[in-house]
């Protein structure tokens, strides 16, 4: 229920010329919501001094959302015998001596109302689900988990857009003649800082490519065909990082025996985790399957090796395996939240998902597979940006890319099914087995908006050991590096045919 003392809050919020809170149009907007949402669920009439009260703010909100300054609104209304009674209430509130944390305390119940309205949201379709479990009037059981599964995540979205809208409220505008930008000057070196970034591990990547590595909020995937090795470098990129010597790192600190500083997440439709466990033995020691189920007959310890190496470089590697098609952005979230309440929000270095096209969406069906895909690409963009991490995935390359010969020959509209995978990355890379020597993986940066792209690559591979060994620079026959490859004219080819 709307009380009046809240109501006066928010007239102090928006009102008090000695606040230092950023009065957005968000904020306004967000008044405006909660009214809307009251109303709309209040069970018991509203007494009309509230409500008389209430309809003053959300006229104010409304004019402010015009950009009237606040002396001009208020102007206005002075002239409606509808909210005379308020004047000198309103002239209180422009002037009232208010400490700072009193603001901040008014801001922070405009956000908790804010997220009561997003948990509620679809309070009819949850409430019709726990009735017809109540009374059995379900048609079946499947339909009923189906129906309890996209009701929970709907619920779990709105919240987390509710949270993601406020953070971004910090940063959304900026005036760079009046505003204290302090924050936004230590979000940039939070962000671009190289000490902030994920090594992939191979040098020639880190520092000629991503200039220092993977970046947080960023969407990095990696395309190829079947068998080209976009899981076998979405696993090394992991094991590479996770066993760099701490002290060489930019980011090197102080650890105690047995102390985490990074832990990278995998999670692997793809791979059992019987297989994902093989391929990280294989590269990680040089052995080959026969090698490594040797070593098993022979007692030696896996686990122990596995975790002195990650223990001596202070890093841990989780690893996730689901059925294809079983899970979306929103059960990455949650698998990303266990990670944070056991090793904490600053510790994950990065979430490698094992692949994009074997994703679903959460809570919408589409008729048309392309715009599935893209609307999984969004939400792991979303969900980069909402944990401030790195994501990085696999997906399909069409089948032209099995006739590729040499790395120029690559594009990004060899990516099957959706030019929106590309649209909502921030980096797009290419792979393409060699069809003659099997040593050999063709690369090309095909997008990224932090460094080089158009930039063609050669991997030395070792399959035998699931191993990318080393990566070269190769000449690029048709164009030189840029750093956008969006408007080629093979990138708008593919536009025209989608």
């Amino acid at each position: 229920m709307i009380t009046e003392s809240f109501l006066n809050s928010c007239f102090s919020i928006i009102l008090n010329k000695e606040s230092r809170v950023k009065k957005t149009k968000m904020l306004y907007r967000d008044i405006l919501d909660i009214l809307k949402f009251t109303e709309e669920r209040e069970t018991v009439k509203v007494p009309v001094v509230i409500q008389s009260k209430l309809d003053c703010l959300r006229k104010i909100c409304e004019l402010l959302l015009t950009d009237k300054t606040i002396e001009s609104v208020l102007d206005s209304i002075a002239f409606s015998e509808r909210f005379t009674q308020y004047r000198e209430f309103l002239d209180l509130k422009i002037n009232e001596i208010l400490k700072e944390h009193v603001f901040q305390d008014i801001v922070k119940q405009i956000r908790l109302r804010k997220k009561i309205n997003a948990l509620f949201k679809n309070y009819d379709e949850l409430n019709k689900v726990l009735e017809s479990i109540k009374d059995g009037s379900f048609d079946s059981i499947d339909d009923l988990v189906e129906d309890y599964e996209v009701t929970i995540k709907t619920l779990y979205s709105n919240m987390m857009e509710s949270n993601r809208s406020t953070a971004i409220e910090a940063t959304a505008s900026l005036d760079l003649t009046k505003d204290d930008f302090k924050h936004v000057i230590e979000m940039i070196q939070r962000k671009y800082d190289r000490s902030n970034k994920t090594p992939t591990g191979f040098p020639l990547l880190d520092n000629e490519v991503l200039l220092g590595g993977y970046e947080p909020s960023r969407l990095y995937v990696w395309g190829g065909g079947s068998g080209s090795g976009k899981s076998t470098i979405l696993n090394n990129s992991i094991i590479k990082s996770a066993i760099i010597d701490p002290s060489v790192m930019s980011q090197a600190v102080d650890l105690k025996p047995g102390e985490v500083s990074r832990v990278y997440i995998y999670v692997t439709m793809e791979n059992t985790i019987e297989e994902a466990l093989m391929r990280t033995y294989m590269p990680l020691f040089d052995r080959t399957i026969v090698q490594m189920l040797s070593d098993i007959k022979n007692g030696v310890d896996i686990r122990k090796k596995i975790t002195d190496k990650l223990t001596s470089s202070g890093t841990a590697i989780i690893m996730k395996y689901f059925p294809p098609m079983s899970i979306g952005a929103l059960d990455l979230m949650a698998v990303v939240d266990e990670v944070i309440e056991t090793y904490g929000n600053d510790k994950i270095a990065g979430l490698y998902i094992d692949y994009l096209d074997l994703l679903k969406t959460d809570t919408s069906k589409y008729d048309i597979y392309r715009l599935e895909l893209g609307q999984i690409t969004l939400s792991l963009k979303t969900l980069a940006v909402q944990y401030n991490i790195p994501v990085i995935t696999g997906t399909q390359l069409g089948r032209s890319a099995y006739k590729i010969q040499e790395s120029s020959s690559l594009s990004v509209d060899q990516i099957s099914e959706s030019i929106k995978k590309v649209e909502h990355a921030d980096f797009v890379a290419l792979l393409a087995k060699d069809p003659v020597d099997d040593k050999i993986v063709h690369g090309k940066i095909g997008k990224n908006r932090s460094g080089k792209s158009n930039l063609s690559l050669d991997f030395k591979v070792d399959f035998s050991l699931f191993k990318f060994l080393s990566v070269n620079k190769t000449s690029n026959k048709d164009k030189a590096d840029c750093t956008t490859n969006l408007d080629t004219g093979a990138f708008k080819g593919m536009q025209s045919t989608l």
